[in-house]
This record gives C-alpha cells, structure tokens and sequence, in this order.
C-alpha cells in the first residue's frame, strides 16, 4: 500500500501531468511521452463516458485488410472494428501484448500508418482477436 494514495480526480491527474513533465525532462523515448500524454487524455474521456454509461470510445464494425508490424516481422491482419483510439485485429497467429507496433493499412487512394500498443490477444474461433490501442497515426493521400 501506498503511503502517498491519491486522492481524488484532480489529483490523479496532477500526478500523471507530474510523470509526464518528468518523463519529459529525462531520458525516456519521446513516443513513451506521447503516450503518457495520450492516457491522460483518455483517462479524462473515460471518466466521462463512464458516467453515460457508455465506453472510452464508439467502436464502429468496419472490414479490411491491414498489415500489423512488430520487431520488423509483418502479419497479416483483418480489421474488424476501429474507435478514435484503436483497432479490433484478427489474426491466424497470436502476437505478444505489450508489444509496440506499426498498423499499416492500405487503401486505393490513400495510406493509413498508426503506430501503438498491442493491448491483448486472445483465442477466437480458431483465430487470434488483438487489441491495438492508437499512439500516432499518419494518413498519406
């Protein structure tokens, strides 16, 4: 147990803005920045959504094909379902969570490149359901 718990809202927010200007200031990847800035975000839109009883994000059914990049090894992935901050993949092998990784998905008019977090991976009907929580993105085209 902590001796210092937070105490409210506002504190767990201060903190996260501490660790954040800390991480900053020290030597820690700029992307690790990013996303501790990210969660901050996300934990003020959780609070929110949470309170309509409703999830951190609309997720939204979509179907395509995308490549998932870790260490530099592709897999193909099927993208079942997206929100503002990430992807449902599937998979015909599994990935490990906690990795950082690269979502390439390519379109005839433009390409969508998203770099984050895979967040979990799980066994589905003979397939692999992975979580992919969004970091950075760029769109090219």
């Amino acid at each position: 147990m902590s001796e210092n718990p937070v105490q409210n809202f506002n504190d767990l927010l201060e903190r996260l803005d501490a660790l954040t200007e800390d991480a900053q200031a020290g030597p820690v990847d700029p992307v690790i920045v990013d996303y501790l800035r990210a969660t901050r975000e996300r934990v003020v839109l959780l609070r929110e959504r949470v309170a309509q009883g409703r999830r951190a994000a609309e997720r939204y059914e979509t179907e395509g094909e995308a490549r998932l990049v870790i260490r530099g090894e592709a897999i193909q992935v099927a993208v079942r379902d997206r929100s503002e901050t990430g992807f449902g993949l599937v998979a015909d092998e599994p990935v490990a969570t906690e990795a950082y990784a690269r979502l390439d998905i390519d379109s005839q008019y433009r390409q969508e490149i998203f770099e984050g977090l895979v967040t979990y991976c799980r066994g589905e009907e003979g397939r692999y359901r992975i979580g992919f929580d969004i970091v950075s993105s760029l769109r090219i085209g």
